[in-house]
């Protein structure tokens, strides 16, 4: 799949090993590279099968796109309509700014970022545009984000994930604000009047941030819960964004990423799209860089490459405030009673102590399975 991707339509193995086809049409679809697959193996020898394949999910995704398109530019028309600016991030951002054709860039929702005090707004919008907004842990200290969802004509589901700091980590959450992005931000024409990006720099940075935040938090492919940071689809990303960059802003993107503790995670990051992609950066890129290893850890490093209860941790340090500990904790232990409602909507329990009580001895015993020594 590297190979293709790299543009050097690599021979089909002939005889082919044992499973082949099902390994890289499971595989293509994890990574989300069928799209860009289909593009690039134009002509090829591999088999009509599986090019058939390819064919028909770009063709499916396609629709997709068109309907997608549609209910971004009406979201963020409404959205300026009540004086908010967002800006667009992550897959959307990057497909309407980086790829030669949105499709290219498999996703399964919109990512965006607005301010914090324009969240009542917002939220009155998308209900309004007909968005149904998800049932999920809220508070002030647990939660940045909120998901929203509407089905078009068609019945596809499109779904925007509403973030009012660029991460639910404490941590994390106070790397790059709304203000600093949008500082920086560029238009985005074939998504409208209204449509904003992040800056190259930026979404190189938030590129590598990302990929290293899945070690312990989990993405979805097709409903199923996956841990990690190498799809080849977030790396492929990187390799498209480090060939846009001009001298200046690798120079901005260096001073950045050391002023954020970002310098190892971006070479890392880098590093394994280079290897995959044959990625060339700038040498003096590279060994600014490296003074990361030169030093004490920085603490995004740490975090990152750290366990869950080190994540944790870290994210309850991070916030200023007995008071505001005491609220994370409370937040922490008590959800929402309409969260718990739902989330255990079938265990035939309703008193929400009880609820509390099951959620506390499920994540118990949770937590012991994955602290068991491997027999």
């Amino acid at each position: 799949m590297c190979a293709a991707l790299r543009g050097e339509c690599p021979a089909w193995p002939d005889p082919p090993a044992s499973g082949l086809h099902e390994a890289l049409l499971a595989r293509s679809a994890y990574h989300g590279v069928q799209p860009l697959l289909n593009e690039l193996l134009k002509p090829s020898d591999w088999p009509p099968a599986l090019l058939q394949h390819f064919r028909d999910q770009a063709f499916q995704l396609a629709i997709w796109e068109l309907q997608h398109q549609r209910q971004i530019m009406a979201t963020l028309a409404a959205l300026a309509k009540a004086g908010v600016q967002p800006i667009l991030l992550k897959g959307t951002a990057l497909a309407y700014s980086l790829y030669p054709a949105p499709v290219l860039r498999t996703r399964g929702d919109t990512d965006l970022i607005i301010e914090s005090q324009t969240r009542a707004r917002v939220d009155a919008a998308l209900l309004e545009l007909g968005f149904e907004r998800d049932i999920a842990v809220s508070g002030e200290l647990v939660s940045y984000q909120g998901c929203y969802t509407r089905a078009d004509t068609g019945g596809e589901s499109h779904t925007l994930d509403l973030h009012w700091r660029i991460n639910n980590s404490e941590l994390l959450s106070r790397l790059f604000t709304h203000e600093e992005l949008l500082s920086q931000a560029q238009a985005a024409p074939s998504l409208g009047p209204f449509a904003l990006i992040p800056s190259r720099v930026h979404s190189l940075l938030l590129a590598c941030m990302h990929r290293g935040s899945h070690k312990h938090n989990p993405y979805y492919v097709d409903g199923v819960a996956h841990y990690g940071g190498d799809r080849l689809i977030w790396l492929y990303d990187i390799h498209l964004l480090a060939g846009r960059l001009t001298p200046v802003e690798w120079d901005e993107f260096v001073r950045l990423a050391a002023g954020k503790g970002l310098r190892a995670i971006c070479l890392e990051a880098m590093a394994r799209a280079g290897g995959c992609f044959d990625t060339v950066y700038p040498e003096p890129v590279l060994a600014a860089l490296a003074l990361a290893a030169t030093g004490p850890t920085e603490p995004v490093a740490r975090y990152l490459g750290g366990s869950r209860a080190r994540q944790q941790w870290m994210d309850f340090c991070a916030i200023s405030g007995s008071r505001n500990k005491l609220r994370f904790l409370r937040e922490t232990i008590f959800p929402a009673a309409d969260y718990m409602r739902h989330k255990y909507r079938g265990s035939g329990l309703d008193w929400l102590p009880l609820l509390y009580l099951h959620r506390a001895l499920a994540g118990l015993l949770k937590k012991m399975r994955n602290n068991r020594p491997d027999p």
